[in-house]
């Protein structure tokens, strides 16, 4: 599996709530692209992932 470029181990019953859990992410502050699929923040599902699977997590963020 590939996250935000680098490989990353998959291991059996990784969701991608899983995921971003293991990886200290906030699901209210991100955007993620499984794939060919875009989540937005807040409305993330928790699909199972593969090993095939490129996920990218893009971080929210103010500024002015």
């Amino acid at each position: 599996m590939r996250v935000n470029g680098e490989l990353r181990v998959h291991h059996e019953g990784l969701t991608l709530h899983r995921l971003l859990d293991e990886l200290l992410v906030n699901q209210g502050a991100v955007v993620i692209m499984h794939g060919n699929q875009i989540y937005r923040a807040g409305a993330i599902p928790d699909v199972p992932l593969a090993e095939p699977d490129v996920i990218e997590i893009v971080s929210m963020m103010q500024g002015g």
